[in-house]
């Protein structure tokens, strides 16, 4: 793509200030406005061509980074006295094209100035990000990074359009100083637009919602009104602000169904439902954090992305756009900072391509605990009747196989229990005999009282606001808070009475140790086409599998372990839906869950049957566990794809008035 100077202007006094290191060059150095290189020396070894190339390899592993790009000007921190230089060095320099060396011995430089891009212009160094296409339309908004950690200012939006129409541009910092002095690379996230971010205003997707549920110490005046006048928030949500303590990065905020409920591309009215790159790229994104997977499915360079999961918000969009989610403990994670609609079920989750991405993000999130079990122990997977076999047959294929490598590697007994079955004999004395019977409208009494509760204050203010009209929302959600209006508190509290009689049952019945864990499909895997009429269910039962995690306020981990074939109606070829597996584990067991310590290890199990193969040649959708099948896997993105999302906006070569485009996707910011 091309920008003319006047738009690169226009950009470079937008978003220069948004952080700069003030560098004055070395005295006997005569710098010029140009791209620049900085390094770090790690240890006294010799400075020569062999360690140039190494350190240069090592930036090229980023992809922000180019050497051809950058090498006009190198900045070489932390060298130590004597430390020799060789000539090798020089010449080597002057075949990449250098034209200022500053060789910098003060070791205060180095934690400043981290090794990587930069344009240096005007006794300052600017870091350099590369412009990434929203191609998938999974974000609502990009945001300005801050590469300089740690930082404390607010957020503020990038305000840059995509080059293709109705797209947004994401600025992405180098991952290489991290990669240079061998520290773990800082993630790059992505935040569900329900969660506070400094300086942000939140939507809900929906232009009628205004923030009004949390504290006043998140917001200066908490005035009813659109979006457009909805206040900014003061400080970060809990588990935000602990992963940019930890080092993330947050490129920008994700759609998400109007007012955290479902809703299908069909259903949206204020904002497109972000697009599901999986088979024949109009297959629905499912699910209230759909912008969140649809993102981490479609962009290599995203490392995870925050979701909220409340009754399958993040389980669905984690099995259609085939990529990992965890959901902890439901008490084990702060929620502040996070709009509620029933915080007896509301958790924050995380998406991932990465199986270790979610290690790092749970231990952001809560305090490793030592377990309290030896690493013998035998473990139990408790397969559900009521929700297995599902009736795609291939599925079960891989679901099947899925099982078989789970009781090799724990290795594990598979015990198969009927919830209902299980009620009949074991059930408290004095209730019914049918479950189905005890549990009638106890999801509409509870879940859907709070939902529409949750937001009185907002319908409230609105009105106010709007000479007594109010607020828009959805049909759905109109629907949803009908039936959660006609509920009394005294029929509020005997159906949470029931649902805890029901939770105190199932967690005794399916969680009698800690050793067991239970094995869910999350849904049946079939076509959902975003120009479909997609109906969402009006009577949820209790005991429909997506509760089942939620009432017990468990940990789970939904595992990509395969595909199925389908013929496209799009494409009219066959295209490939993903297939997973949710592993469900008893409430406190979230390390054991997901890193494997001593006496759990289903990482093992995850890592060598579930992680999907993402490379530089081609994106593809291709468990292991799929190798041992028919199944072909189906190439998703071809490496073409990959590498024209990213573009250039500018780089200011000599001064502000003289811009130069560079061939490779980096943009001062």
């Amino acid at each position: 793509m091309t920008h003319g100077h006047p738009q690169a202007q226009l950009l470079l006094s937008q978003v220069s200030i948004t952080y700069i290191f003030e560098f004055q060059p070395s005295p006997n150095v005569t710098a010029e406005n140009s791209p620049v290189t900085v390094i770090a020396v790690e240890e006294v070894c010799p400075i020569n061509r062999i360690w140039l190339d190494r350190c240069l390899a090592e930036l090229e592993k980023c992809d922000v980074y180019q050497t051809s790009h950058f090498m006009r000007g190198l900045v070489v921190t932390n060298i130590k006295a004597g430390q020799s230089i060789s000539t090798g060095f020089h010449a080597r320099l002057r075949d990449l094209g250098n034209r200022w060396l500053d060789l910098r011995y003060d070791k205060s430089l180095k934690e400043e100035l981290p090794p990587g891009p930069y344009l240096y212009l005007d006794n300052a160094l600017r870091p350099v990000c590369r412009l990434y296409e929203d191609r998938q339309r999974a974000f609502l908004t990009t945001l300005k990074p801050k590469p300089h950690w740690p930082c404390d200012a607010p957020f503020s939006q990038l305000r840059i359009a995509g080059t293709l129409y109705d797209r947004l541009a994401i600025a992405v910092p180098p991952r290489s100083p991290e990669n240079t002095v061998g520290a773990r690379c800082r993630l790059r996230i992505a935040v569900k637009d329900l969660y506070r971010v400094k300086g942000l205003k939140t939507s809900l997707n929906c232009l009628s919602w205004y923030v009004s549920k949390l504290p006043t110490s998140y917001y200066v005046d908490l005035r009813p009104a659109y979006y457009d006048i909805s206040k900014e928030a003061t400080e970060n949500a809990t588990v935000v602000q602990s992963l940019i303590r930890d080092g993330a990065y947050v490129l920008g905020l994700t759609k998400l169904s109007s007012m955290i409920t479902r809703e299908e591309p069909m259903d949206a009215v204020d904002f497109q439902t972000a697009f599901n790159p999986r088979g024949d790229g109009y297959q629905s994104p499912a699910g209230s954090s759909s912008g969140s997977a649809a993102a981490v499915a479609s962009y290599p360079w995203l490392d995870c992305a925050l979701g909220t999961d409340t009754s399958g918000s993040g389980r669905r969009p984690a099995m259609v756009n085939g990529v990992w989610q965890f959901r902890p403990t439901h008490d084990l994670v702060n929620c502040e900072g996070m709009v509620i609609t029933y915080s007896r079920f509301d958790t924050p989750c995380v998406f991932s391509r990465e199986f270790e991405h979610l290690g790092r993000v749970l231990h952001s999130w809560i305090p490793p605990r030592v377990p309290n079990c030896s690493t013998d122990q035998h473990h139990e997977l408790i397969y559900l009747e009521e929700y297995l076999p599902v009736s795609n047959l291939e599925q079960m294929v891989h679901i099947n196989s899925f099982i078989k490598d789970m009781r090799t590697y724990l290795p594990v007994t598979l015990t198969k229990i009927s919830i209902r079955e299980a009620w009949k004999s074991t059930r408290p004395s004095g209730l019914p005999h049918s479950l189905d019977e005890y549990l009638t409208d106890v999801i509409a009494q509870t879940y859907c009282y709070a939902y529409y509760h949750s937001t009185d204050d907002f319908r409230a203010a609105y009105a106010k606001s709007h000479d007594g009209n109010p607020p828009y929302v959805i049909p759905f959600v109109q629907r949803r808070w009908t039936k959660g209006s006609v509920v009394t508190p005294a029929q509020h509290k005997e159906a949470t009475r029931k649902l805890d009689v029901y939770k105190t049952w199932l967690m005794n019945t399916l969680f009698s140790n800690r050793y067991r864990l239970v094995i869910l499909p999350v849904s049946n895997a079939t076509p959902n086409y975003r120009d479909v009429l997609s109906p969402s269910p009006e009577d949820q039962s209790a005991l429909d599998e997506l509760f089942t995690p939620s009432i017990l306020g468990s940990p789970d981990i939904v595992v990509p372990i395969g595909d199925v074939p389908y013929a496209s109606r799009i494409t009219q070829q066959t295209e490939y839906l993903p297939v997973v597996a949710n592993i469900v584990g008893a409430p406190g067991t979230d390390f054991q869950l997901l890193e494997g310590q001593e006496c759990s290890q289903p990482s093992a199990i995850l890592r060598s049957s579930g992680r999907a193969v993402w490379n530089v040649d081609a994106i593809k959708y291709a468990p292991e566990i799929a190798r041992t099948t028919h199944l072909k896997p189906k190439i998703l993105l071809s490496a073409k794809q990959a590498v024209e999302a990213p573009r250039l906006l500018e780089i200011a070569t000599m001064s502000r008035t003289k811009i130069q485009e560079v061939p490779h996707a980096s943009t001062n910011l």
